[in-house]
């Protein structure tokens, strides 16, 4: 198989008669990169284009920097997938269970209340209205929106989405390492793999080619940032800033064991949690989802969503194809993707 490049002009073009698309495409092939294009403004007031090393949020695309993070901290030791948390963190959650593990905060299913309850309220933007995102700089910041909620469901009885889980899991990795999360994860995820573009970037101190984020208003068809509907920094379940041939040196990196050593990136990338959708061969490992139709994993993805934020980073082992595709607005993005999926032809 290979990628009709010729095509994925036209799926952007089609996608943008229904809704503008503002960010960047890159596509690799056995080792090769065969597109790569930006597309709209990075600042809309000044008029700078986006191009392929601009810098992006990620959103919940970077929960896999804080899996592996916590991956490796089992490789050295430090704790194992079936450390209770009440043995590696020392702050108190005293309506949480004592039996929550370690692999259960990794694969949703610990059971807690999160801080942003998604399925009964989906407006994340409206938690912070109340709250100046500019006081969240650090995984503890999180603490007062859900330390004290009591368990939805006891632990490991079945997964659902949490962000509050990752969230301890940043602190985990602070408590073990005496690290700070952000530092932590520059140190021993990004650089190991040479991605000198990525990092948690202060919204009020963005380095050069970093793009803003923008959120639609329909009511009078004007466009603003996302700066005071996310935290002023991302922390362990979202928020980070990276580039598309950064994500190409981050899946390289994973799978050539600069990140892990093969037993614990095969505990990373194992089927853990089969997703609730009826009808899909989806998974969850830890921070990152696959498809597996059948005994052999074809796709492994990350992405995420938030206001202003579109992002996804894919790769298909058989076929040696990666696809990464970031925007900085909230258009959709999977019809892209799976545009580009559906213009493979044979050789």
């Amino acid at each position: 198989m290979k990628i009709d490049t010729s095509r994925i002009d036209r799926i952007i073009d089609d996608e943008n008669e229904r809704w503008p698309f503002s960010g960047v495409v890159l596509v690799r092939e056995k080792g090769e990169t065969v597109f790569e294009k930006g597309y709209g403004l990075a600042n809309r007031a000044e008029s700078l284009p986006n191009s392929i090393n601009t810098r992006f949020q990620m959103a919940s695309g970077c929960k896999i920097f804080t899996s592996a993070a916590i991956c490796q901290l089992v490789q050295r030791g430090l704790i194992g997938f079936d450390t209770l948390l009440k043995d590696c963190l020392d702050i108190p959650f005293p309506r949480f269970s004592p039996e929550i593990t370690v692999h259960q905060l990794l694969t949703h299913s610990s059971g807690i209340t999160s801080y942003f309850e998604e399925d009964l309220d989906p407006d994340y933007e409206g938690l912070w209205k109340d709250r100046p995102v500019y006081n969240v700089r650090a995984p503890r910041d999180f603490l007062p929106l859900f330390q004290h909620k009591r368990m939805k469901f006891p632990p490991g009885e079945k997964s659902e989405y949490n962000d509050g889980g990752f969230i301890i899991l940043g602190l985990i990795i602070e408590q073990q390492t005496g690290m700070s999360f952000s530092g932590y994860i520059e140190e021993n995820i990004l650089a190991p793999c040479g991605m000198k573009d990525s990092g948690y970037f202060a919204a009020d101190r963005l380095p050069e080619r970093t793009a803003y984020s923008y959120i639609h208003d329909e009511a009078d068809n004007s466009w603003r940032t996302n700066f005071f509907a996310v935290p002023v920094v991302g922390g362990p379940d979202g928020g980070a800033y990276t580039t598309a041939p950064d994500m190409v040196k981050f899946w390289i990196g994973l799978f050539d064991g600069r990140i892990l050593n093969g037993e614990h990136t095969e505990k990373l990338l194992y089927p853990h949690i089969a997703a609730k959708t009826e009808g899909e061969d989806r998974y969850y490992g830890y921070g990152v989802w696959m498809i597996k139709p059948d005994d052999a994993v074809s796709a492994y993805y990350v992405e995420g969503w938030d206001p202003g934020v579109a992002f996804i980073s894919s790769f298909y082992p058989t076929n040696e194809i990666m696809i990464t595709i970031i925007g900085n607005s909230n258009k959709p993005i999977w019809p892209i993707h799976n545009g580009i999926l559906d213009s493979w032809v044979e050789k």
